[in-house]
């Protein structure tokens, strides 16, 4: 039997991804569920798995082509079926001389609507994006006027760019994307250089949208940055306590971040306004926290987000982060996982950073950076001294909403969350 490899669906918000490296070759040997290929978006990077065990016979689209969920990708032929290796040339995707397997007449459809949830394709086999119908929807474009549009894509297909010039064709004024994708750069690089200067490397889809993300989030938003120390002895004293117990019970070591989310989300929970976001002169009060926290991968820093925290304990919220971060690694996230945040933890300090200014993971109007714990002798109360295990902790807010007397309260509610942290919610 021949099996087709697809591009998943990664989430409500993919439409598309990029083949970024096959794993393997055609005629390679494929386990059920071994990798079989590297796909990157926007949003992540993952691998696509083998649905069928058997051997990779073809591969339909070459490394670096674009290509819509549930396009054919390759194929895998099971044993006992005549593998036929295919080969020729490629400009992204390779020709299939015999085509498409034949499939049942679709029944007629309405040519004034276009469905959310149907395979693409009108009443005349012509496939369409779920962009593109999606504008379509929005401007009240039928399928019948979708097929009269030229497509400029690979075998004819109707791009963005070509369904936004008919619009504009149509109604005679320029029609603005719904998704603007462009990375923003402030400054024109003018430097000259040559390969005898430099390695010119283009960013991946990864580093691009980082790098969009984190200039449109300067724009919008004015940044301040305070600074506070925390005495964190109590807490790393607890965990050297209970670390080899917990170890047992969970399966996983215990770390300082399940700390920094618990005391951050208590915060969050008795100053609201902390936990909002702006749309115009609007403030959203999110009723839920869903609690982001910065993964540091090779590519670049992604923000998984654990949805309702709220609600969790202490050993809840440790599993989560644990599984988030894990699956972040691993490359096993899903891009509906990576949004959604009302607050972002980034924590430089395992790096052995003091401290840093960490830039607003937009819509949010708060980002916390916890640096290094280090042992120092400090002046007590009674005047003694003692060495301490303190850190900085750095907090970066949008100054629109925020003023300096709601992150003042607020950073002072988190310190004092952990520095009288109640380790009963624990359980060891």
């Amino acid at each position: 039997m021949r099996f087709d490899i697809v591009m998943p669906k990664l989430g409500e918000s993919v439409t598309e991804g990029t083949v970024a490296r096959w794993l393997k070759e055609v005629g390679d040997p494929i386990a059920r569920d071994e990798s079989v290929l590297e796909i990157t978006t926007d949003k992540i990077d993952t691998d696509v798995p083998a649905i069928e065990g058997g051997i990779l016979s073809e591969i339909l689209v070459t490394e670096g082509t674009t290509v819509d969920v549930g396009d054919r990708l390759g194929i895998i032929t099971t044993e006992g079926e005549e593998v036929i290796v295919a080969t020729g040339e490629t400009d992204g995707r390779m020709t299939d001389e015999a085509g498409p397997p034949e499939k049942d007449t679709p029944p007629a459809q309405d040519p004034m609507h276009i469905e959310r949830s149907s395979n693409g394709r009108s009443s005349q086999g012509r496939f369409y994006s779920p962009l593109v119908r999606r504008i379509a929807r929005e401007e009240h474009i039928d399928l019948l006027e979708l097929d009269t549009i030229h497509g400029s894509g690979r075998n004819g297909r109707v791009t963005k760019k070509d369904l936004l010039a008919h619009l504009k064709q149509r109604t005679g004024t320029a029609v603005s994307s719904p998704v603007d994708t462009t990375p923003v750069f402030d400054q024109a690089f003018t430097r000259t250089y040559g390969p005898d200067d430099a390695d010119i490397v283009t960013m991946d889809g990864i580093r691009k949208t980082i790098a969009e993300h984190m200039v449109r989030s300067k724009r919008i938003s004015p940044h301040v940055t305070s600074v506070s120390e925390v005495d964190m002895t109590k807490i790393v004293r607890h965990r050297e306590q209970v670390k080899e117990a917990f170890l047992k019970n969970e399966g996983f070591k215990l770390t300082l971040t399940p700390f920094f989310i618990s005391a951050i989300v208590d915060a969050l929970k008795a100053h609201p306004i902390m936990n909002a976001s702006l749309d115009g002169d609007k403030i959203i009060m999110w009723k839920h926290v869903n609690f982001g926290m910065a993964v540091g991968l090779e590519k670049g820093v992604i923000v998984p987000v654990i949805s309702k925290a709220e609600g969790m304990d202490f050993v809840g919220l440790a599993r989560a982060a644990y599984d988030l971060a894990k699956r972040a690694h691993e490359r096993r996230l899903l891009p509906d996982e990576l949004q959604g945040g009302t607050f972002t933890l980034t924590n430089p300090g395992m790096w052995g950073t003091l401290f840093g200014t960490p830039v607003i993971n937009q819509p949010e109007v708060g980002i916390i950076a916890t640096g290094a714990v280090k042992k120092k002798w400090e002046v007590m109360e009674d005047e003694t001294m003692a060495i301490r295990s303190t850190m900085f902790m750095s907090m970066s807010y949008d100054h629109r909403l925020i003023d300096g007397l709601n992150a003042a309260r607020f950073t002072q509610s988190v310190t004092q969350n952990l520095e009288m942290f109640d380790f009963d919610q624990i359980g060891l």
